[in-house]
């Protein structure tokens, strides 16, 4: 180690402290692009045998889980895709440097996917009437 008087007083050494927010809005883009998988994965399935007027006799008055043409389904879907496109939109703000705008999009992302993830966990399970 070197004496102050042979310093430039540099912080040459120092990390910087806003690395965090590139591995924040990468992290965040994986997790929602898996988010959106499992979602595409659950709208193709949608309530399958368990579905009124595909296997079942229809039956008016039941939760829209048990209607494979509930405009609930294709909602849900539009949410978590335009949250994955809001965290790409995140990561690719980020590679051009505007940190700011990526950080707002993140929360922006963050805050759509847990709206769909809430809403997700209380929809009515299908099947049940």
């Amino acid at each position: 180690m070197s004496s102050w008087r042979e310093s430039d007083f540099r912080e040459r050494d120092r990390p910087n402290p806003r690395r965090w927010i590139g591995r924040g809005v990468g992290l965040w883009t994986f997790l929602s692009l898996l988010l959106l998988l499992n979602e595409q994965r659950r709208d193709g399935v949608r309530c399958g045998q368990d579905c009124y007027g595909e296997y079942r006799t229809y039956e008016a008055g039941h939760a829209w889980t048990n209607y494979p043409d509930s405009w609930q389904w294709d909602a849900q879907n539009i949410l978590m895709t335009v949250a994955f496109l809001c965290s790409v939109a995140a990561a690719v703000h980020l590679l051009v440097n505007r940190r700011r705008r990526a950080v707002i999009l993140t929360f922006v992302s963050l805050g759509l996917s847990a709206i769909f993830v809430a809403w997700v966990q209380l929809s009515p399970p299908v099947g049940q009437s």
